[in-house]
């Protein structure tokens, strides 16, 4: 089952505003993204699947190993995006940033925590950083995504590879969102049961947005 989340459509809104947005069969729409939705008064529009055949004795036991196939390609995702925050560290220690280096390096450490949660099936630590507790993150920014935006003009910078680094960094952990609702989908209560994960999630996104914006020569972020 594939999901279609709040950023996803707010690219393709981008690239051309549209009034319909048709979902198609075996896709869902998350909260946030439905809500986008409602905000720019689009249309939502459920495409019918042509064969709504009830799952035989075979079939459930498929979805069962597709289920674990699901989990098994969330927690490999996990581990590649973790070795992306060694890896971009060590690009930053060499080329001479050791103090964003070390940034880096600690926001890996919650995203570990992260990574451990679901692993463990447990509650996510809550997530301190630059000497802010979560809800004074939340607090100063929250959706921060949305206004950060990197072009060919960012890379060509003083700190453009730095930008890159990041920006690439920010593009892994995106991809995870779809991963942990494909996995934790409750379809009878229409809900993600790991919400906690992907809102501690976000709270890593929002905060690599501010090393970007950082990068940039800006220390307070304005909206």
């Amino acid at each position: 089952m594939k999901f279609i989340t709040e950023m996803e459509l707010r690219d393709l809104y981008k690239i051309e505003p549209f009034a319909t947005y048709v979902l198609e069969p075996d896709t869902k729409i998350t909260p946030g993204a439905r809500q986008f939705l409602i905000d720019k008064r689009v249309t939502l529009v459920q495409a019918k699947c042509g064969d709504n055949k009830k799952l035989n004795t075979g079939e459930s036991n498929q979805t069962q190993v597709g289920d674990s196939q699901c989990a098994l390609k969330l927690r490999r995702k996990m581990e590649y995006i973790e070795s992306l925050f060694f890896l971009i560290a060590a690009e930053l220690l060499h080329s001479g940033d050791a103090v964003l280096s070390e940034e880096v390096l600690a926001l890996g450490k919650c995203f570990r925590n992260v990574r451990t949660a679901e692993r463990e099936q447990v509650p996510p630590e809550n997530i301190d950083f630059w000497g802010w507790s979560e809800e004074e993150i939340k607090k100063r920014f929250d959706n921060l995504e949305k206004y950060v935006e990197i072009s060919e003009f960012h890379v060509r910078l003083k700190n453009g590879k730095e930008m890159a680094l990041l920006n690439h960094l920010r593009a892994s952990l995106r991809e995870l969102e779809p991963a942990i609702l494909e996995t934790y989908w409750n379809e009878e209560k229409q809900v993600c049961s790991r919400q906690d994960l992907i809102d501690a999630l976000y709270l890593i996104i929002n905060i690599l947005c501010v090393m970007m914006w950082k990068c940039l020569g800006r220390e307070k972020w304005k909206r």
